[in-house]
């Protein structure tokens, strides 16, 4: 499986480490988190959450990021593995047969605003047989080089869309909703062939019910015919409320609980 460009330069100064622990970074331009599993059985050992009240600017957040993560990981030589989890918008969905990675930024003009200096990188998702380009943290993947030398990354999308994928196997007609800080990804799946791909944000349920049905309408897919799973953070009220509209609706327990009942671990950052 190839997911991400690997990154495989390695810094001069480059802390020698014996293989124990896999740290999993989810990093957006809003939140942080941080989590440390153990490399063998994905055993959780720390969690930690921060949420911004504004978004960072990008040149930024790799300073935030040191901040945090010196906090966090007093042990640097106690990990092994780093797996970056890019959490942002800025993703386009193209058909493997149309993709060529000399132009992988000209997939991305007509729904991001690119700058100057902007690079791309992409997923393989064999699943659908489509690639998955990105803009990533340059700042970001610098930071990690200097302090870890090599790791691998990914686009949230990804990970969100294979897991989708995996959990319609052998199901017609299956969409899953998952939810996360101020948004929600949406995948739609017949016969375990991905129909529809975005994410939403919201400010009230009455938006995410919005977006649900616009989705459908738009693309002319039929709503009763489907079985919803939602997952993710979020407020029971938003589940009561959709089951008003669309009885078809199961809840899939993702909840991880660590040291209290009130933090939530994001079910994707399990997938890498």
């Amino acid at each position: 499986m190839e997911i991400g460009l690997q990154l495989t330069m390695l810094s001069q100064e480059t802390k020698k480490i014996q293989p124990s622990n896999t740290l999993i970074l989810k990093i957006g331009t809003r939140n942080f988190s941080f989590l440390l599993v153990k490399s063998s059985d994905k055993k959780i050992l720390d969690f930690y959450e921060h949420n911004y009240e504004n978004h960072l600017d990008e040149s930024d957040i790799s300073k935030e990021l040191n901040i945090k993560l010196s906090s966090f990981l007093k042990n640097y030589s106690n990990v092994s593995n780093i797996k970056l989890i890019i959490n942002n918008k800025l993703s386009t969905l193209v058909p493997k047969t149309l993709f060529d990675e000399k132009v992988s930024l000209e997939y991305l003009k007509y729904d991001v605003k690119l700058l100057k200096n902007d690079v791309a990188s992409y997923d393989n998702i064999e699943e659908i047989e489509a690639v998955n380009v990105y803009l990533p943290f340059i700042n970001v993947n610098n930071y990690l080089i200097d302090n870890f030398g090599s790791f691998d990354y990914y686009h949230y999308s990804t990970l969100f869309i294979k897991k989708s994928i995996k959990s319609a196997i052998g199901n017609n007609n299956y969409t899953c909703l998952n939810f996360r800080e101020d948004c929600f990804d949406m995948a739609v799946l017949k016969n375990d062939h991905l129909l529809f791909h975005n994410s939403f944000e919201y400010k009230a349920k009455e938006d995410v019910l919005y977006f649900i049905i616009n989705s459908f309408q738009q693309n002319k897919i039929k709503l009763k015919k489907n079985i919803f799973y939602v997952s993710g953070n979020f407020n029971d009220d938003i589940l009561q409320f959709l089951k008003k509209f669309h009885k078809n609706i199961n809840f899939t327990d993702e909840r991880t609980d660590w040291k209290s009942e009130n933090q939530y671990i994001d079910h994707i950052m399990l997938c890498v």
